[in-house]
């Protein structure tokens, strides 16, 4: 079921601080997509749309962007979360017109404490593909869109965020 978060008391709401309109538990199914797509968190910001995937990972994870199947905690296999979130992206892309397809950003978060050891910096505010603590998340997503403000000016306008949230919601299941 689809839900948007409007209370900020909700416990999976992210607490922005920017205006923004939040799916949760999404179950995507249209006829231009192969599978149905299940996405934790979809958010709409004036600066973009974010693709949130949350992951039980613990310990040392080990892969690289290139690598399908990562490690974690030295010996259990996962799939490379990046390459599974950019996966979502390219198939909400399909679904949804050009004019947002750049405004997308994916971003994996970890529930649990881990150590990464993927090559690159997943925390650089200039890329689109962030690796980070669940606790991180509000943070970087509010530092994303004031930069994109700064530059851009407002992107995408509310009315365009409500006709994206309303047809996400349409699409569920």
């Amino acid at each position: 079921m689809v839900q948007a978060l409007t209370n900020l008391d909700n416990e999976n709401a992210l607490n922005l601080k920017i205006d923004n309109r939040t799916l949760t538990q999404l179950n995507l199914s249209h006829r231009s997509l192969e599978n149905e797509l299940m996405i934790d968190s979809l958010v709409f910001t004036s600066g973009g749309i974010f693709v949130i995937q949350y992951n039980e990972a613990r310990g040392m994870i080990d892969g690289t962007q290139e690598r399908p199947i990562w490690l974690s905690d030295g010996d259990v296999r996962m799939k490379n979360p990046l390459q599974e979130n950019e996966k979502i992206i390219q198939a909400l892309k399909n679904i949804i017109p050009p004019y947002f397809h750049d405004y997308f950003y994916s971003i994996v978060g970890f529930k649990k404490r881990v150590k990464i050891n993927v090559p690159g910096n997943h925390k650089n505010i200039e890329g689109n593909q962030w690796l980070l603590s669940e606790s991180e998340i509000p943070e970087y997503i509010e530092r994303i869109i004031l930069k994109k403000n700064v530059q851009q000016q407002k992107p995408i306008k509310p009315h365009h965020l409500n006709i994206l949230e309303r047809g996400f919601s349409w699409m569920n299941k």
